[in-house]
């Protein structure tokens, strides 16, 4: 794996520990919290700062260490949390930016005043001495230890912000010039039991195992760790260090015994080492045994492996057969010298496995990282197995034969596929409701509106792709509640209304789609107001007729706002348009409903994956087209005097209701024999842009799912099509973009900004 992939993966842990730490914080703030949930956030603070100074993120590092030794207060009850919530939630947005510049480059977030703040906060511990506020570089004393892998001390770290200059000078002759004069004398040892210690100090041995410079691990970052706690270096143990023609370095041989102060506790020492886990020994006590290290006599008989593993591939089933996952790593090299043509070779690979384990316990033991891109070409797999499937079905039928239940076995089977395949790629939608509480924070302090955020069914799963692209106009919404429906504090008491404001986000699935609601308990859309607005820029003429749903998608209009001034959160009359055009962009739809007085709710309705969908197949003119099932009301042929013309526009009486008849013939410009309407097949449709219409079409040919493929990435893009698929008779049919379908031949203006 190479450097850049294990950053990567850090960069993923990243997001993991934020959205656990922005949880944990969620649950202070709500007074639900308990023990375990301060751990938690201070262990996803922790983590990130971990990986920060592996791979040299200084400043972030830096910042995560004030962080992390307020929350270290916090935890040990030296600090009341509930004043600090609200601190420690803008600590936590900052933390987010800080993360985000490691990532993708630029300057980092000014949180000097931020700083300050932390710092503050832990000096009015009570009962406890202030804090030095310095988060860059402490002092500690100097520590006297060489470094703890041979193979690895010419590369060490030269300057670390955190930790002085403990470890800076390093050199070979330090390390191997003069074996004795590293190793303490008897007077020496005898010097240091007879000095006076504080009471409250304690001691603690480390001896790092091989296991421990695996996969890109460095001991010597933990040795820096323990001196940033204070600790002091007592003794470095080389006395079972090898000659150096027989030293395999990979191997552990070097032992530390460390001193720590007493307000210092056990746990945070032991924390340093959680990502290490059982392949470095740990023992408290100043008259404990420093531990042994856990080195097997074969493995210095074969030092060639340890440096190049890959041509060894026989031991791979040893190493998975030997130790029991849940058994620790240092069982692994005592039962395995057995047989010594099996235990040289299954060393390496039983601990790499036993670490893999590990990770994956910590993991819940349930969940694997995948590449994307291998993902996407199992959904392309599928998608040419519903291909092929459609088209066995298709030439049976054109031989005759029915359907049997063989075919009805692999239809459900290529469904069911499908279905396991699309849940592969689906992700919560909790991951983007995750980022609201954040923007309702900084809205607050830019509108002093204070927002109260429910959340319904964040479980609810759907594509990754559409995630990803889901949170702009989600933002774009929730901006626009908060600055345009929910009122000022003043207003809402006056109104019988508590003085923060409610914002829920709720989502569900229902009939294939995804619904997602955005509802506030705001004023409601003033539409007296909206008309106005409109008649002033043009969209409308002053005696237009509109119905207050056509006037609430009046605010989708580009260039349309209704704020009085120009604020850094609206009023410039970008966002409603691009909220609606990105969910065009998914194959969804976005309705309003909104009652003065009471609030508004947008609905977004979404497939649940762009790749594979359900279809209509209609015929037009002998060509054949895909219509999607998810603007498709009903089907029904008219009967005689259900037509009516209207002016140049044909429209049909649907139980009393007029709504304009499409053909779907003269808007693609089909040619080929035609077909009077009232033999033809009409399908109602509901659109966004404007409301319900019927397409007239041919035939109905069948109705099954259909993979879609882009227009784009082969030719170009056209109006009215919202890309192709392949049909089981090997045909290619176009997919009808039923939205600019209907609105291009409504035509007409008002119509198009309703």
């Amino acid at each position: 794996m190479t450097p850049e992939e294990i950053q990567e993966i850090f960069f993923v842990e990243c997001e993991e520990s934020l959205a656990a730490a922005e949880g944990g914080l969620a649950a202070c703030k709500a007074g639900t919290q308990d023990a375990d949930t301060i751990n938690a956030v201070f262990r996803a603070v922790h983590s990130i700062k971990g990986g920060a100074g592996a791979f040299g993120f200084a400043a972030l590092q830096a910042y995560t260490h004030t962080f992390e030794t307020l929350l270290s207060d916090v935890r040990d009850g030296l600090v009341e949390l509930p004043p600090l919530v609200d601190l420690l939630l803008r600590a936590l947005d900052t933390l987010s930016d800080h993360v985000n510049v490691a990532r993708d480059g630029g300057a980092p977030p000014d949180d000097v005043m931020l700083l300050q703040e932390l710092s503050a906060a832990q000096a009015a511990n009570a009962g406890a001495a202030p804090a030095e506020p310095a988060p860059v570089q402490p002092d500690p004393a100097p520590v006297p230890a060489p470094a703890p892998a041979v193979a690895q001390a010419g590369d060490a770290d030269e300057e670390d912000p955190d930790f002085g200059d403990a470890f800076d000078e390093l050199d070979l002759d330090a390390m191997f010039g003069d074996m004795a004069a590293a190793a303490p004398a008897p007077e020496a040892e005898a010097e240091a039991e007879a000095e006076p210690e504080a009471e409250t100090s304690f001691h603690v041995h480390l001896r790092p195992h091989a296991g421990a410079m695996l996969n890109g691990g460095e001991p010597l970052l933990l040795l820096r760790e323990i001196v940033g706690l204070g600790g002091e270096c007592v003794m470095c143990d080389v006395s079972k260090l090898p000659p150096l023609d027989t030293l395999d370095p990979c191997q552990g041989y070097l032992g530390w015994s460390f001193r720590l102060p007493g307000g210092v506790s056990q746990d945070a020492v032991r924390e340093i080492f959680d990502f290490v886990g059982d392949d470095c020994s740990l023992i408290f006590g100043e008259a404990a045994e420093m531990p042994p290290p856990m080195i097997s006599a074969p493995a210095q008989a074969i030092p060639a492996p340890a440096f190049a593993p890959a041509p060894a591939p026989a031991p791979v089933p040893v190493a998975v057969a030997a130790p029991a996952p849940v058994a620790p790593v240092a069982a692994a090299p005592q039962s395995a010298p057995a047989p010594a043509a099996v235990a040289p070779a299954a060393g390496a690979p039983a601990t790499a496995a036993a670490a893999a384990a590990a990770v994956a316990a910590g993991n819940g033991g349930q969940s694997i990282r995948i590449d994307l891109a291998k993902l996407d070409r199992l959904i392309d797999s599928v998608g040419e197995l519903v291909i092929a499937q459609a088209m066995m079905a298709q030439r049976l039928s054109n031989e005759g034969v029915t359907a049997n239940e063989e075919l009805t076995l692999l239809e459900t089977l290529t469904r069911d596929i499908q279905e396991s395949a699309m849940s592969i790629r689906a992700q919560p939608i909790g991951t983007v409701f995750s980022r609201v509480p954040r923007i309702l924070r900084e809205l607050a302090s830019s509108t002093g509106k204070h927002v109260r955020l429910e959340l319904i069914g964040e479980a609810t799963e759907l594509d990754k792709t559409v995630i990803e692209r889901l949170g702009e106009p989600l933002t774009h919404l929730i901006r626009n509640a908060v600055d345009h429906g929910i009122e000022p504090a003043e207003e809402r008491l006056a109104a019988g209304k508590q003085a923060d404001g409610t914002l829920t986000l709720s989502a569900e699935h229902r009939s294939g789609r995804i619904l997602i609601k955005i509802a506030d308990d705001g004023k409601g859309i003033d539409r007296t107001r909206v008309f106005a607005k409109a008649v002033e820029k043009g969209l409308l003429s002053p005696d237009a007729q509109l119905s207050p749903e056509e006037i609430d998608n009046l605010i989708f209009a580009p260039g349309f706002s209704t704020a009085a001034s120009i604020t850094s959160v609206s009023g410039r009359g970008v966002g409603m348009d691009v909220v609606r055009q990105n969910v065009k962009d998914l194959g969804g739809r976005i309705t309003i409903e909104s009652e003065e007085g009471k609030g508004t709710t947008f609905t977004l309705t979404l497939p649940l994956t762009l790749a594979i969908s359900d279809g209509m197949i209609v015929s037009v003119a002998n060509e054949s087209m895909v219509v999607p099932l998810a603007h498709v009301v009903e089907c029904l042929r008219p009967k005689a005097g259900e037509l009516q013309g209207l002016g140049q526009r044909s429209m049909f009486n649907m139980r009393g209701r007029f709504i304009p008849v499409i053909s779907v013939r003269d808007v693609i410009g089909a040619s080929g024999p035609s077909r009077e309407s009232d033999n033809g097949v009409l399908i109602v449709v509901d659109t966004e842009s404007a409301g319900q219409a019927a397409l007239l079409v041919d035939d109905i040919c069948d109705q099954r799912q259909f993979v879609i493929k882009s227009l784009d990435t082969h030719f170009r893009a056209v109006d009215g099509v919202a890309g192709a698929t392949i049909l089981g008779n090997g045909q290619v049919a176009l997919i009808l973009d039923v939205d600019g379908l209907v609105g291009g031949a409504m035509g007409e203006p008002e119509r198009q900004a309703a």
